[in-house]
């Protein structure tokens, strides 16, 4: 079967060769003689994935000792809640850079254990990245999201001068890109769109947070708790934990991270070079251009009549999940990391071939 060039947003496109090797492990995992799936995370066997995959994460991204690797059963909207049980209490103020639906979904939570406050917004827009932020007081946590899967808007840089920890939602871009620790607390990333399958959050969590955390979240919430259980307090994802660990060997074997993003740079300028080389006909819904997602592009047609049917012609030639979200609609096109160039170079072909036949 001919595999096509699948534009999903999450579950993502995952790295062939990785599949195959997922595969294979699905049957025996290292020699064991059972497969992946049926090994107990106690047992030696996945003990010594838990560890591979750890030591190939600090590796790849230059995670130091001072920060815990944790592998937390959930999405990544679990932490949403999550993140201010542990350090937002009655009358603390948690800070804000909101850039769309998910710094809202977050702020939704925020507000159950203590205070918010937007240090700044791209309302009503949503059509670029906020700044530059107006920080509270005293904030205990600076939240943002780097990347926004709807509006298709990225941070170029992490918000700048927080007064407290930054904590990152990178679910969507982490590991398309060299990771910026500084100044940072805390950076979750549910895996399902560079990492792996769904059902597992890849969390990077300062230690000396850990005294912040307050005495009543229960053990199962606590991020210390998880991490002094090395992340098997329950039963952790074995099957996305193995599946991290090929994905990282891959990466490394694509020569890291600054390769990785030089590789989706020259994809996003490929399908961006064909929005602007039309004549008007797409319209890129960032307005400010630096802001442009290089994992999620986003534009729009001169009417939906004219989007349903690239869709359905963009399917035929061999190009999926491209309808752009539900509320906004267009075209979303999500070029995570497994998305080879020339998937990005068939797109852009093809929107110079659907512009000439229907503009």
């Amino acid at each position: 079967m001919t595999r096509k060039y699948n534009f999903s947003s999450g579950p993502a496109a995952l790295p062939e060769p990785v599949l195959r090797r997922a595969q294979a492990a699905l049957w025996d995992l290292d020699g064991s003689g059972i497969g992946v799936l049926e090994h107990s995370h106690r047992g030696k066997a996945f003990r010594a994935v838990l560890e591979r995959t750890t030591a190939a994460i600090r590796d790849v991204a230059g995670i130091g000792e001072d920060f815990a690797v944790l592998y937390i059963t959930a999405g990544a909207t679990h932490h949403f809640t999550m993140v201010p049980h542990n350090f937002l209490g009655e009358g603390d103020t948690a800070d804000v850079c909101h850039s769309g639906v998910w710094t809202t979904k977050a702020m939704t939570e925020m507000r159950r254990f203590g205070k918010v406050h937007v240090a700044c917004t791209s309302e009503p827009g949503f059509d670029a990245t906020p700044g530059p932020p107006a920080y509270s007081a005293s904030p205990r946590y600076v939240h943002y999201t780097s990347n926004e899967t709807v509006y298709g808007t990225q941070w170029a840089a992490p918000p700048a001068n927080p007064p407290a920890p930054l904590v990152c939602d990178a679910s969507s871009d982490i590991f398309s890109r060299p990771l910026p620790l500084a100044n940072h607390g805390l950076i979750f990333a549910g895996a399902q769109k560079n990492l792996g399958p769904s059902g597992v959050v890849l969390t990077i969590v300062r230690k000396d947070l850990y005294d912040r955390i307050g005495k009543s979240v229960p053990k199962i919430w606590s991020f210390k708790a998880l991490a002094e259980a090395k992340s098997c307090l329950n039963t952790p994802p074995t099957f996305g934990v193995y599946f991290l660990l090929e994905t990282f060997k891959w990466l490394e074997s694509q020569g890291g991270l600054a390769a990785i993003e030089k590789r989706n740079a020259e994809k996003a300028a490929l399908v961006y070079g064909a929005i602007d080389a039309s004549g008007g006909f797409y319209k890129g819904t960032v307005a400010d251009k630096p802001a442009r997602s290089h994992m999620n592009l986003t534009f729009l047609l001169p009417s939906e009549e004219l989007t349903d049917k690239f869709v359905k012609e963009a399917s035929k030639n061999g190009m999926v999940a491209l309808k752009g979200y539900r509320t906004v609609g267009g075209i979303r096109a999500s070029m995570y990391n497994a998305m080879p160039v020339a998937g990005a170079k068939a797109l852009a072909d093809f929107m110079g071939t659907f512009a000439k036949a229907n503009g």
